[in-house]
């Protein structure tokens, strides 16, 4: 089993392992703030993976230095580093082949075997392959820090604690707006983070969901969950006011009315296990992802509502403007028609006609 790196403890060989390029770097600054600190003109040599071999590996590794007492040699990339290829011309006998890989995975092993004690090695690789030697040895003996990108909980956790750590204070539904914005990319959540801090500098109240859209410009597409919760709560205006603002971005007329559709089975699904007594938590479990699950109470709320025919007669308003688009009608006009009798009523309705 890997051995996972330990804040502060130092080692000898690191495996930064991972396709995020910002945990990776994050991890790199860490084991290099420990290892060498901040000076390091005479202390760091990095290497590019599909440039080398593993034998300048680890001759820079072994080699020493007049002018640094702790050295980092840092390899990027370096689940592509070359191995030495047979000549294409000349058959190999397996024999030859086992030789020729134990060969080529000696000068690693070795290191792993009686590493240099001054010197921190870092290996960087997105997807090495962990069955194999060298890479099953350094998955296990090494310190490895974890560079997988974040998903679901996880990254909402990350993204919280990014912004405790700051002192910056958002509402629920504006995380869940930052993520649902910019997506899974660390490196730009991070980013818009910092814009965030600076924007709500001195404010004395959490920001909301219009604060983060409003920080993050028009670049970026109005949230679809923004028009679900609008048309779960029956809200008409609130659901047209969204719907404007989609089409007015660019969003795609049948990504909206999928949006719509998921929204109101959720609803219909929630109104159901009600009426079966299931207890809330049970509720949240069965219907929202394991990050949404503050929303049960709002889910809750919504599906009081409904009836189930308001329901039924709802998701077949949805499905008829499926079928118009799909036959070439105009998505603004068929999304609108649907909101207004899905969610309308005769009040809804003329709220409608007023826009």
């Amino acid at each position: 089993m890997a051995r996972r790196a330990e804040p502060g403890r130092s080692a000898p060989v690191h495996l930064v392992l991972g396709e995020d390029s910002y945990l990776a770097e994050q991890a790199l600054e860490r084991i290099l703030a420990a290892a060498i600190g901040e000076d390091r003109n005479d202390a760091l040599t990095v290497l590019q993976g599909d440039e080398v071999k593993w034998e300048a590996v680890v001759a820079a590794a072994r080699s020493g230095s007049l002018f640094a007492s702790r050295r980092a040699v840092v390899v990027r990339r370096a689940d592509l580093v070359r191995s030495p290829r047979p000549d294409d011309d000349q058959p190999e006998q397996p024999a030859a082949r086992k030789g020729r890989a134990k060969a080529e995975e000696d000068p690693l092993l070795s290191y792993l075997d009686d590493p240099s004690p001054d010197v921190t090695l870092v290996l960087l690789a997105a997807r090495p392959d962990r069955r194999r030697n060298p890479w099953k040895r350094v998955s296990s003996e090494a310190a490895v820090h974890s560079a997988e990108p974040k998903k679901g909980q996880a990254l909402r956790t990350y993204v919280e604690a990014e912004l405790r750590e700051r002192g910056l204070r958002l509402e629920p539904d504006a995380v869940e707006g930052l993520i649902d914005e910019v997506g899974q990319d660390l490196r730009r959540l991070i980013g818009e983070i910092d814009k965030l801090e600076a924007w709500g500098d001195g404010r004395d109240r959490p920001l909301t969901a219009d604060d983060v859209h409003a920080v993050l410009g028009r670049g970026l597409g109005r949230p679809l969950y923004l028009l679900a919760d609008s048309a779960a709560a029956r809200d008409l205006a609130g659901s047209l006011q969204q719907l404007e603002q989609l089409l007015d971005g660019g969003e795609e007329g049948l990504r909206i009315l999928a949006t719509l559709h998921r929204s109101l089975r959720q609803v219909r699904a929630a109104a159901a296990m009600l009426r079966a007594r299931a207890p809330r938590a049970a509720i949240a479990q069965a219907l929202l992802p394991a990050n949404m699950q503050w929303k049960v109470d709002s889910l809750l709320d919504a599906s009081r509502r409904w009836s189930d025919a308001e329901l039924r007669r709802a998701l077949a308003e949805l499905d008829r403007a499926d079928r118009r688009m799909k036959r070439g009608a105009d998505a603004s006009t068929a999304l609108l028609a649907a909101l207004v009798a899905a969610c309308g009523g005769g009040a809804a309705a003329s709220a409608a006609r007023g826009r």
